[in-house]
């Protein structure tokens, strides 16, 4: 008895057929669906920088997926928002390198043959710096404005925290600070709006992850995060914002004292390397002056002997020859 107990499957209110048959309508079940690539997605024409073709450019170009992925994430990043930019600069970077080669081959034909190697060399260094150019410019890009997105934060959790004191929302809020910082911070701005929309379309936890998703900062996500538990929690946070206001402008002061001390290091080789001629002519210049003078002086000296040897050697030379005839 105790062993058929044993062995049989503990029963429990889940396990029950009522209870399975309504599983679906009792507890909820996430379908998590893959999303789509931007690419898969209509694009319109005049989003596209060469029209038509710019798809047929883009697909001479492989990319790995995980290539891809991170190249869309320093677009958005980088505020590139359109669904065509990462076929834009797939096709660019393919136009750039196919045009250097073809214009090199043409130059090719044309010059002397004392130019073709350098020519050939241009071959290869010139397309594939053109071919890694775009993407560089586009990391270069997204970090400055990562950087001007901090920048403007203590300003937004100044305003949201004057806006929420007054007895707006935080979705009014964030909408109405972003008609004020058009002018003073325009990429934080850009943000914003998305924020607003998105949260008017779906919620407003959904639009702050996809804004911290989007612009990859520690200062982002906290912000993104305070502001998600507080309107979850439906807990005041005025206090908050501003002391968190004080802790991001106190963290972007030390790392502005970091990156300057990190500049004076590295201009130190640089401003040596640059200084030490000056320096060395500034040292050595007089020396080398009076050393100058002095082989000027004794070769002057030199000429000047040498000159009177040779007038004492043609004074001498009739004097002889007057005292050898005088002897015959």
């Amino acid at each position: 008895m105790n062993s058929d107990h044993e062995s049989r499957p503990a029963s429990t209110w889940e396990s029950r057929r009522l209870f399975r048959d309504f599983r679906g309508l009792i507890a909820e079940e996430t379908i998590v669906a893959p999303l789509p690539a931007p690419e898969e997605l209509p694009i319109p024409v005049e989003d596209m920088v060469f029209g038509e073709a710019t798809l047929a450019l883009a697909q001479m170009l492989p990319e790995s997926e995980a290539r891809k992925a991170l190249q869309r994430k320093n677009l958005v990043a980088a505020g590139y928002l359109s669904r065509a930019s990462w076929i834009n600069l797939t096709a660019l970077r393919f136009v750039l390198a196919a045009g250097a080669m073809l214009m090199l081959g043409i130059l090719l034909i044309m010059v002397p043959p004392v130019v073709e190697p350098y020519i050939i060399g241009s071959l290869v260094l010139v397309p594939l710096l053109l071919w890694a150019l775009p993407p560089l410019i586009v990391v270069a890009r997204a970090g400055t404005r990562v950087f001007d997105i901090e920048r403007g934060l203590p300003d937004v959790l100044d305003m949201l925290n004057m806006c929420v004191s007054q007895g707006l929302t935080i979705q009014q809020s964030l909408k109405r600070i972003a008609q004020e910082l058009h002018f003073v911070h325009p990429a934080l701005c850009s943000e914003l709006v998305i924020v607003s929309r998105q949260a008017a379309v779906s919620s407003l936890p959904t639009a702050l992850k996809s804004f911290g998703q989007r612009i990859e900062s520690p200062e982002v996500s906290s912000f993104t995060s305070l502001l998600i538990q507080s309107e979850a929690t439906g807990t005041a946070v005025s206090r908050s914002l501003s002391e968190y206001s004080e802790s991001i402008r106190a963290t972007l002061k030390e790392r502005a004292d970091t990156r300057a001390n990190a500049a004076s290091f590295q201009l130190l080789f640089p401003v040596s390397l640059l200084l030490m001629p000056s320096v060395f002519l500034f040292l050595l210049g007089p020396a080398i002056v009076q050393i100058s003078d002095f082989y000027d002086t004794q070769s002057e000296t030199l000429l000047r002997n040498q000159r009177n040897a040779a007038q004492l050697l043609d004074q001498e030379a009739p004097s002889a020859g007057t005292g050898a005839r005088q002897g015959q």
